[in-house]
């Protein structure tokens, strides 16, 4: 390790700049030329939460600094705030730092172990815990470092951390949602409660249990544990905040996956989704972004990657399209639905693919409309462009089959639901089409998720690239509605009044 030998000033600074810049290349493997002193490390670069924690530990080790004096939060946004923080502490600290591994400070008070349970150094075996399903070195998890905020640890780890030390602490339960654990400190205090609270009860227990009567009571049948379909299995669902693909997104959480749920315009929406998932006892993480811009893509992808490790299901539900007349569209709309339902589908998929590949395969869900390959009123660039998702969907299938991954799509029908009121007249078109579908009722969203489900499971092992139509037989009729003679000749402005204050230019979309 390099000698601590520094002076301040703005020559200290650059030099500890140097070398923090050689820490985050070698966390990041980026090009030391964009590893500038101001550049913004998570907005501008893309380093994730993960990634800057790393980043944090690989500087204290470089410069031989107590983990809790790391730097963290608006102390770690650039590398030049990184650099400035160092610079004071090592100035600070005269000609060397003390060593991480020194004795620590004599506490002034006696310390609180004498009334606590007897449970040996609690605080290292939950250290060690985290440092193994998260991969953390322990250096970094401090008692008091936020396990979400400072050290990116999302619900769903934490989960795992939780079930992993019940079982090695013997703890009855697991802690409510609605307790806020944030830290180790936190956690600790709370296995050395329940500790003591069970500690009495084994130490009266254990004589009864050696009683005679005891011993010839035949054991109480434990019930196998219920193992969920999906169980271990990661889904990203696009789109998922709301609509449809929020009832997709809950489908799959409480067949045991863990759910990426995405948003994009509907930030908010996503984020509650999630934490309804989670109420629910499923396992869920909230990725903020749009299908449609590639910087997007690579960020989500990556916080994929490095907090899940891969990846086994992708449903391409995100949409985009104007609902309005035909001679309205603009290029602008052409183009919005078209990177968002097919270049947004096609880059989703290739980047899913290597996180499928790694873990021996997954299965693709594109979404499209009934309507596609049929004519209906208002529904012009949607359709144009679904029929573009379900030619992609044949061409995804004969491109990723090698990799083990089945590429299949839901072509839906009207569905009850937020959407149908974004169509002109919507009272009089819902009562069109279920007077024209057989058996007289529109599919709802748990439909569509039923054979969402199926085509992502192992049922349909051998279905890929199909198109499955999910729309109650509407598409085998007539809609009966198509733009006559008189409203042909109708200015144009009089058609476009007669939308009862509907905006059509409002997008059926779930989010982008």
């Amino acid at each position: 390790m390099t000698a601590n030998v520094f002076h301040q000033g703005t020559h200290a600074v650059e030099h500890v700049l140097t070398r923090i810049r050689r820490c985050a290349a070698d966390v990041t493997r980026y090009p030391m030329d964009i590893l500038t002193a101001d550049a913004q490390l998570e907005d501008e670069l893309g380093i994730d939460s993960v990634k800057l924690a790393e980043i944090a530990a690989v500087v204290g080790r470089e410069f031989n600094l107590p983990p809790e004096r790391l730097p963290r939060g608006a102390q770690a946004r650039t590398l030049g705030a990184m650099a400035e923080v160092v610079s004071q502490l090592l100035a600070a600290a005269g000609p060397a730092v003390a060593p991480v591994s020194g004795p620590p400070e004599a506490p002034s008070a006696p310390p609180a172990v004498s009334t606590r349970p007897p449970v040996e150094k609690l605080e290292e075996r939950v250290r060690g815990v985290f440092a193994r399903v998260t991969r953390y070195p322990e250096a970094l998890l401090t008692p008091e470092a936020d396990l979400e905020d400072e050290l990116g640890i999302d619900s769903v780890k934490q989960a795992e951390v939780m079930a992993v030390l019940i079982k090695e602490l013997g703890l009855t339960d697991a802690p409510q949602p609605s307790q806020r654990l944030r830290t180790i400190a936190s956690i600790c205090d709370m296995a050395r409660a329940r500790l003591a609270v069970a500690a009495p009860v084994r130490e009266v227990a254990a004589p009864v249990a050696s009683a005679p009567a005891l011993e010839a009571r035949a054991p109480r049948e434990v019930p196998p544990p219920v193992v969920l379909p999906f169980e271990g299995k990661v889904a990203f669902v696009t789109g998922s905040g709301k609509g449809i693909g929020k009832v997709i997104a809950a489908r799959l959480a409480s067949a045991g996956a863990t759910v990426v749920v995405n948003s994009f315009h509907s930030r908010d929406e996503g984020e509650r989704t999630v934490q309804e998932l989670i109420d629910a006892g499923g396992k869920a993480v909230h990725v903020w972004g749009s299908v449609a811009q590639e910087e997007h893509l690579d960020r989500m992808f990556a916080a994929i990657d490095a907090q899940l490790g891969g990846l086994d299901f992708l449903v391409c539900n995100a949409s985009n399209g104007l609902i309005g007349p035909f001679d309205r569209i603009t290029p602008r709309d052409w183009d919005k639905a078209f990177r968002t339902c097919i270049t947004g589908t096609y880059e989703c998929a290739m980047r899913a693919r290597p996180l499928m590949a790694r873990r021996g395969g997954g299965s693709i869900v594109t979404m499209s409309t009934s309507m596609s390959q049929r004519y209906m009123h208002d529904l012009g660039c949607q359709g144009v462009v679904k029929a573009g998702v379900e030619s992609l969907t044949r061409y995804l299938a004969a491109e990723l089959a090698p990799d083990g991954i089945r590429t299949n799509c839901v072509s839906a029908g009207p569905v009850h639901g937020e959407l149908l009121g974004m169509f002109p007249d919507a009272a009089g078109r819902v009562a069109r089409w279920e007077a024209a579908t057989p058996g007289g009722e529109l599919c709802t969203a748990e439909d569509v998720a039923d054979v969402t489900e199926l085509l992502l499971g192992p049922r349909t092992r051998r279905v890929n690239g199909a198109v499955w139509v999910v729309d109650a037989g509407l598409s085998g009729t007539v809609d009966g509605l198509l733009p006559g003679a008189p409203e042909a000749r109708r200015p144009v402005e009089r058609r476009w009044s007669q939308t009862n204050g509907h905006d059509v230019r409002a997008l059926l979309a779930l989010d982008s």
